[in-house]
């Protein structure tokens, strides 16, 4: 420390020696030249990996178009089937013969009325929400076959929205 006297030379202890660092700080690797930044990636990984997302976009907005209308509900109609065997198969014991004879006759009207393209996917919508919430603990209750049975009933009911 320095006393008052202006005459005497001011030693400042030396800085220690910083070790090296096995890392570049980003502000050093963007501002130094050109010729010696290494590339992280070798150059044909960004134009890969472009190509692949491009291949994936055009093949998601292919799929889209396909699956719009007519094929949509059969892609629906392939679903309600195959979920069935497995709503079956979860009827408690308190479902009745007649409770079962009604859900399965509203579905099979319902699924007709898709495959003629009388029903919009949109309005399935409720009858599927109300078979998952039927079958999210692996028992489907006299309560619940009521409700799908009012909802496939419901949707079949509707008529498809037209766009004016």
């Amino acid at each position: 420390m320095p006393s008052g006297n202006l005459d005497e030379p001011v030693t400042e202890s030396s800085p220690q020696a910083t070790p090296p660092r096995s890392f570049r700080f980003p502000a050093a690797y963007y501002t130094a030249p050109v010729s010696e930044v290494r590339p992280i990636f070798p150059k044909w990984v960004p134009v890969g990996c472009g190509t692949a997302s491009a291949v994936i976009l055009v093949l998601l907005f292919a799929g889209g178009a396909l699956m719009t209308g007519s094929r949509l509900a059969q892609l629906m109609d392939f679903v309600l089937g195959s979920s069935l065997g497995d709503v079956r198969s979860m009827y408690a014991p308190d479902v009745s013969p007649a409770q079962k004879q009604r859900f399965d006759a509203e579905v099979k009207h319902l699924r007709d009325e898709l495959r003629k393209n009388n029903v919009s996917v949109q309005n399935l919508q409720p009858f599927l929400k109300a078979m998952q919430s039927a079958i999210s603990d692996k028992r489907v209750t006299s309560e619940e076959v009521e409700k799908m049975t009012r909802a496939a009933h419901d949707a079949a009911a509707a008529k498809p929205q037209t766009v004016k």
